[in-house]
């Protein structure tokens, strides 16, 4: 299909939930979920991001693509001699700037990564669910340039999708939900073969509370409350029940055929062909 994003909506659409950065980056701003539920999601995926950059050293350099507010950032420095982070967002980048305040290993670029400079090679990098943001074709050249940077170590994706090899949504958010399979085939277009998919299951835990969330503020009690109202109490109690409530239910669910959540998010680990 013809996936046309407005790269001027994505960059408004971040600029302004860039007050709420941490739970902005990890969407769990529009239903008020807590900072416990984004500390969740991060825990979890860092076991993955650990685990496929296993190979990389304290002296090794890491390429952070879409950075937002700095989260992923802030982990890699304290880890590699060398990070360099790049954020379109200027919002965003302030955020990340006042994160990362004396933090001397960390290059932070505002721009577009598929034009600023960026020096030397790398031994790794990290895709913190950018690619969703752009056109198939850009996504493409992005990671061709990026396999030139990272010529011999890991390239990860956390990316969201959908059932639907592809699914575009337009209005106040622009994003261009891809399965796994797209995202092999925009891979191997760039010169990248997949070594590794791998379930985010901290996205599907937080994605069970922001359906949930979404569910339950359509009662007319709610309907004008601030999301946070429902947000925190929902998580405390979904937490509380875990595994069988952020586990095993949704995926009965989805056994059984019934499409939800209805978005998922996957780890992807690239290398040169």
């Amino acid at each position: 299909m013809d996936e046309r994003l407005d790269y001027e909506a994505v960059r408004r659409y971040w600029d302004r939930t860039a007050g709420t950065a941490a739970a902005a980056s990890y969407m769990a701003h529009e239903q008020g979920l807590p900072q416990a539920c984004v500390d969740d999601r991060f825990a979890l995926e860092r076991e993955v991001v650990e685990r496929w950059f296993a190979s990389l050293g304290p002296g090794s350099a890491v390429l952070d693509l879409g950075s937002g507010s700095g989260a992923w950032t802030a982990l890699f420095a304290q880890a590699y001699r060398r990070v360099v982070a790049i954020e379109q967002s200027a919002a965003m980048v302030a955020d990340a700037r006042e994160r990362l305040r004396g933090t001397t290993n960390v290059e932070l670029i505002e721009g577009d990564c598929l034009e600023v400079d960026i020096e030397g090679l790398f031994d790794g990098a990290f895709f913190g669910g950018m690619l969703m943001y752009l056109n198939r074709d850009d996504a493409v050249r992005l990671l061709a340039r990026v396999a030139e940077l990272v010529p011999d170590g890991p390239i990860v994706l956390r990316e969201s999708g959908a059932r639907a090899r592809v699914e575009v949504r337009t209005g106040d958010y622009h994003v261009a939900y891809r399965s796994p399979a797209e995202y092999t085939a925009i891979a191997a277009e760039a010169g990248l073969r997949v070594r590794a998919v791998e379930r985010n299951r901290g996205y599907a835990r937080m994605e069970v509370a922001v359906e949930v969330v979404n569910l339950v503020r359509r009662l007319p009690a709610l309907e004008r409350r601030e999301p946070a109202f429902a947000g925190g109490p929902i998580w405390r109690a979904l937490s509380a029940t875990a595994p069988l409530t952020l586990e095993l239910l949704p995926r009965a669910i989805r056994a059984a055929g019934i499409d939800w959540p209805h978005l998922t998010n996957h780890f992807l680990l690239l290398e040169r062909r």
